[in-house]
C-alpha cells in the first residue's frame, strides 16, 4: 500500500460544458450544461438558483487557456489533483476533446486520473428513460483492447495518479461491467507488457451493492458522497428507503427501468439532511463496509448538491449549511484521512455546476468554498 505523510485533495472534474453533435441530435444545436445551469428557476424563497459563475465565465474546457487558469487556480487553493470524467461506449467515445487537450499539452502540471462514467444515458432528467446513448458492456476482448489502447497515453503519462506505481482507474457504477476479472486481467497484461506494473482499479460505492462479489476484481473503493452515505443502511432516517432500494436492485434491469420512469413522473422535490449526511460520513469514515473484500478505503467529501438544474421540480436538494459548518465538516473528515494515512481524498466536485456541486467561485459566495479548502489543507 502506498503511504504519504499528507493526504492529497482530488476534485472531481466534469468536462460537459462544449457542444457535441450527439447533444446537438438530442438537446438542440449548441447546447451545453451551461444551458441548463442558465435557465435554473428557484423553487422557493432564497433557493439559490441559478448558479452563475463569477465574471459570468461560463467556460468551454476545449480551450487550453481555459484548462490552464483552472489549474492554477485548483493548486494555489491546495487542490493536488483532477480526477476526470471518461466517457466509452462499447467503441464510442464522447465528450473526449477536453481530456484530450489536457494530454496534448504537458504544461498543464496538474496530476490526475480517470472515472468512467460507465452506465447509458437517457432522458432521465426529463422525465423519462428513452435511452439516448446505450451502453451495453460487450465482454468482448476486442473491445477491450481498442478500450485499454486509447487509455494508455493516459495510464503511461508522468502526470497520471498512481497507487502501488500503478495508474488508477475508477470505475462509476462497477457492478453492471460484464466479466469485469476477465477483462481486468487483460488490461493488466496489456500494460504489463507497455511497461506497467498494471492498473490500480477503484470501484465507485454510490449505494450499498446487493451482491457485492464483483469487488473481489478491484482493488479499492470510492465512496461517492453525499449519495453514498444519503442512501446506504447507515442512514437511519432512511431505513424504509433503504429497504425499498435493495429489494430494487435486485430486479432485472428491464423491470428496474420501468420503475425508475414511473418514479420520475410523479416525482417532487425532495429535501435531504446535510448535517445528518455528514455524520454519517464522519462516523463510518475509512470503515470497509465488505470486509471480505480487503479494500483501500477512499472518502470524499461535499459542500452543496442541488440538482434543480437539471431535475426542476423534481430535483434533490441538500440543506443548506453555514460556511463554519463547512469548514468543520471538512476538517474533521481531512483529520481522519490523515490519521489514517490516506494518500487521496476525493472531492464532489471542481465544477459540477449543473448539481451545484462545484468549488469553483460564484457570484453569490465567491471564494469562500476554495478557502475553506486551502485553510484546511495548506
Amino acid at each position: 500500500m502506498q503511504t504519504t505523510n499528507k493526504t492529497k485533495l482530488i476534485a472531481i472534474y466534469f468536462p460537459q460544458f462544449h457542444d457535441i453533435p450527439e447533444n446537438d441530435k438530442w438537446w438542440g444545436r449548441g447546447f451545453t450544461d451551461w444551458q441548463l445551469v442558465k435557465e435554473a428557476k428557484p423553487l422557493y424563497k432564497d433557493h439559490h438558483q441559478p448558479r452563475v459563475p463569477i465574471d459570468d465565465d461560463y467556460y468551454n474546457p476545449c480551450n487550453v487557456a481555459t484548462l490552464a487558469k483552472q489549474i492554477e487556480m485548483a493548486k494555489a487553493y491546495g487542490i493536488a489533483g483532477f480526477m476526470f470524467y471518461h466517457y466509452w461506449f462499447d467503441g464510442k467515445l464522447i465528450l473526449q476533446k477536453p481530456l484530450e487537450q489536457f494530454l496534448a499539452n504537458p504544461q498543464l502540471d496538474m496530476p490526475f486520473c480517470l472515472s468512467w462514467a460507465n452506465p447509458s444515458w437517457t432522458r432521465q432528467w426529463k422525465g423519462n428513460n428513452e435511452i439516448l446513448q446505450k451502453q451495453q458492456h460487450l465482454p468482448d476482448k476486442s473491445l477491450w483492447r481498442q478500450h485499454f489502447d486509447y487509455l494508455l497515453p493516459f495510464f503511461k503519462d508522468s502526470r497520471a495518479l498512481k497507487m502501488d506505481g500503478k495508474p488508477m482507474f475508477v470505475i462509476y457504477v462497477p457492478e453492471i461491467v460484464n466479466q469485469a476479472g476477465e477483462m481486468f486481467a487483460c488490461w493488466n497484461l496489456w500494460a504489463q507488457e507497455n511497461g506497467l506494473p498494471g492498473i490500480y482499479f477503484v470501484a465507485t460505492k454510490g449505494y450499498d451493492f446487493a451482491d457485492p462479489s464483483f469487488l473481489e476484481s478491484y482493488q479499492a473503493m470510492l465512496k461517492f458522497q453525499p449519495r453514498e452515505a444519503n442512501t446506504s443502511a447507515k442512514n437511519s432516517r432512511k431505513s424504509g428507503v433503504y429497504k425499498w432500494a435493495s429489494l430494487f436492485r435486485k430486479l432485472p434491469q428491464s423491470w428496474q427501468t420501468k420503475l425508475v420512469e414511473w418514479r420520475i413522473k410523479f416525482k417532487g422535490v425532495t429535501f435531504h439532511s446535510t448535517q445528518n449526511v455528514w455524520q454519517i460520513i464522519l462516523q463510518h469514515a475509512y470503515q470497509n463496509d465488505y470486509p471480505q473484500y480487503p479494500l483501500q478505503i477512499f472518502e470524499s467529501a461535499f459542500f452543496e448538491w442541488d440538482n434543480t438544474a437539471r431535475y426542476g421540480k423534481r430535483a434533490n436538494i441538500f440543506t443548506e449549511t453555514t460556511a463554519d459548518q463547512k469548514r468543520a465538516f471538512f476538517e474533521a473528515l481531512y483529520q481522519k484521512s490523515e490519521a489514517s494515512n490516506a494518500p487521496y481524498l476525493f472531492f464532489n466536485a471542481w465544477n459540477e455546476w449543473s448539481e451545484s456541486a462545484y468549488l469553483e467561485p460564484d457570484k453569490k459566495k465567491g471564494f469562500t468554498h476554495l478557502e475553506i479548502i486551502k485553510n484546511t489543507v495548506q
